[in-house]
């Protein structure tokens, strides 16, 4: 194996971890269930969290994790005039194939 092979597959396999960290909180799951119907700000997410009976008492715990969505790559923020930092998936299907070491997004 080459060494830029060997280069690769280590960060194929950071992003794989940087994933499934990510999704290994109930609540981050839920923060993707909810902008996946629509993008949404952090007080947005924060409304729906609490409307799903989602006891979040600070603001910032929903900012940190949407950041973690976020360097995963299963998120992406981008501003809006009007609204301020919204935050949208990335991705509406996300496949990870451990044998081949390849993730694959539609």
């Amino acid at each position: 194996m080459l060494k830029n092979d060997k280069k690769l597959n280590y960060e194929i396999v950071m992003k794989i971890d940087k994933v499934i960290a990510a999704l290994d909180s109930n609540l981050r799951r839920e923060i993707l269930k909810i902008i996946a119907e629509n993008p949404m700000t952090v007080m947005e997410v924060l409304e729906k969290l609490k409307e799903k009976g989602i006891n979040i008492k600070y603001r910032e715990t929903v900012y940190r994790a949407l950041e973690k969505l976020l360097d995963a790559e299963l998120v992406e923020k981008y501003y809006v005039k009007e609204r301020g930092l919204c935050y949208k998936l990335s991705t509406m299907i996300l496949i990870i194939d451990l044998a081949k070491g390849i993730i694959t997004t539609r």
